[in-house]
């Protein structure tokens, strides 16, 4: 894996799994940005190996499997192997039969723990798909990324401290994001870790995190694994917009409104990460339709030759409408093989970007996807500081990758100044856990408190508009 450093300092967010698979692996993955453009260093970077598994060399518990996680691995929250009995998933340390879920896990406590954070820079860790089934363009990701840190850098920073990250690739496999974490974390000794997208993925990360004490930011997934108990017990995980099953009942009400008494059919992808939202969006659905809701399957994770077989299904089946929670690749794939007009609605946010438009109109027109950010057309009057800013950097005009990104960056931003001066995992999490609300203009308002740690508020709709190629901005900040 080729390390390059670039002039910049960022934090990226919930905007990898986005376009068709089959893309190679790409440069200007592992690096490091830092902030005044400086080379900043990367120790232990050249052993991410690339491929399937992600395996560090020397990272225990990286093999192959659904979540990542080797059955009976041990860490005592300080990211060494222990023998102490505490699960790695969680770092529950308490005694269960087998097949219990947990839902404790490691608080950093004891003396005030400021791992990667300085008197001068704040040292942040991020993985997302930048190759495998669910990658995005290199040079949207290069010209995105540090938009917003260099903006709040040149204005001092925060709290006098500037923005530093360091980024892993995960490939779209939960084994390789545990690893990726496991080295942010252990190696890099990062002060916060961001879940870029994809529910196995950060499922995996979280629970890793968890475990040993690291606080973990990403967009709302899913709620609750099999056998792994909700991601909303784990102290140190927050998510920053609605879940799957918060948008749930909104995807409902957006579907009945249009489509009352026709046929609706729902497809979410059969990866075990997503069996719960399944189970609430079928429920929500067959509630308002009845016999009406045609179908409800589970779809492949990575659709490619499947396609034309789901897109039959669809036609034949008379609805009006799907309700789709799968990859952006997938829907691509499947609206590509499509012979009938069907609306595809669904959660966010990496389904209403606009190379998913690009690549599945004019099947995909007027499909509505609920999103954190909101497209091009509205973000100018939400921050006018975004197009400047990225104007000032890149000598062009933003896309809607660069929304997501600057969206991320502030609101992470605006998290670690309401820690204080003295910042440490401690005081983050207790700025969080205030019941503090965050309003940055760009994502619906974030409000955490107590043991809440699902903190959106509300989402964007977006809008297909196939003869632009791009989504539009519905409806801004609908609550559920």
């Amino acid at each position: 894996m080729r390390v390059r450093t670039l002039r910049i300092g960022a934090i990226v967010f919930a905007v990898s799994a986005m376009v068709v698979a089959g893309c190679g692996q790409k440069p200007g993955v592992g690096q490091l940005y830092g902030p005044g453009g400086q080379a900043l260093g990367m120790p232990g970077a050249e052993n991410l190996v690339p491929g399937a598994e992600g395996v560090v060399p020397g990272a225990e518990g990286t093999v192959p499997g659904a979540d990542g996680v080797v059955p009976g691995e041990e860490l005592n929250g300080t990211g060494t192997d222990s023998g102490t009995g505490t699960d790695s998933r969680t770092g529950d340390t308490s005694k269960k039969a087998p097949g219990t879920p947990r839902t404790t896990d490691a608080t950093p406590s004891g003396p005030v723990d400021r791992t990667g954070v300085t008197k001068t820079t704040i040292k942040i860790g991020i993985h997302a798909p930048v190759t495998g089934a669910a990658a995005f363009p290199q040079r949207s990701f290069e010209n995105a990324v540090g938009v917003y840190a260099s903006y709040i850098n040149s204005k001092g920073g925060i709290n006098g401290r500037k923005l530093e990250v360091l980024f892993r690739d995960d490939a779209f496999n939960p084994n390789q994001a545990r690893a990726a974490c496991k080295d942010l974390a252990q190696q890099q000794k990062v002060f916060l870790i961001i879940g870029g997208a994809g529910s196995d993925q950060i499922d995996s990360c979280a629970r890793y995190a968890a475990s040993v004490g690291v606080p973990y930011i990403s967009a709302g997934v899913h709620e609750a694994r099999p056998n792994l108990g909700t991601l909303n017990a784990l102290r140190t995980y927050y998510a920053v917009s609605l879940t799957y099953e918060q948008q749930a009942p909104m995807i409902t009400k957006v579907v009945r409104g249009q489509f009352g008494g026709q046929k609706v059919g729902l497809m979410v992808a059969s990866n075990d990460s997503l069996n719960n939202y399944f189970g609430v969006q079928k429920g929500s659905l067959s509630k308002a339709f009845g016999g009406n809701l045609a179908f409800a399957e589970r779809v492949p994770k990575n659709i490619q030759s499947e396609a034309p077989t789901i897109a039959a299904k669809i036609c034949n089946s008379g609805a009006k409408a799907v309700v789709w929670n799968g990859s952006p690749s997938g829907l691509i794939n499947v609206t590509k093989a499509m012979t009938c007009s069907v609306r595809f609605v669904g959660p966010g946010n990496t389904n209403g970007l606009n190379i998913v438009a690009t690549g599945g109109c004019p099947q995909l027109a007027n499909a509505q996807f609920f999103s954190s950010f909101p497209q091009l057309d509205k973000i100018n009057s939400m921050d006018p500081n975004f197009a400047p800013a990225y104007r000032k950097k890149n000598g062009s005009a933003p896309d809607d990758i660069a929304i997501a990104i600057w969206g991320i960056e502030k609101l992470v931003s605006q998290m670690a100044e309401a820690a204080g001066k003295d910042l440490s995992r401690q005081s983050l999490m207790a700025a969080l856990d205030s019941g503090k609300t965050f309003d940055n203009g760009v994502y619906p308002k974030v409000k955490f408190g107590g043991k809440k740690h699902f903190g959106g508020t509300g989402m964007h709709l977006l809008r297909a508009d196939c003869g632009a190629r791009q989504f539009r901005t519905e409806q801004v900040n609908v609550r559920p």
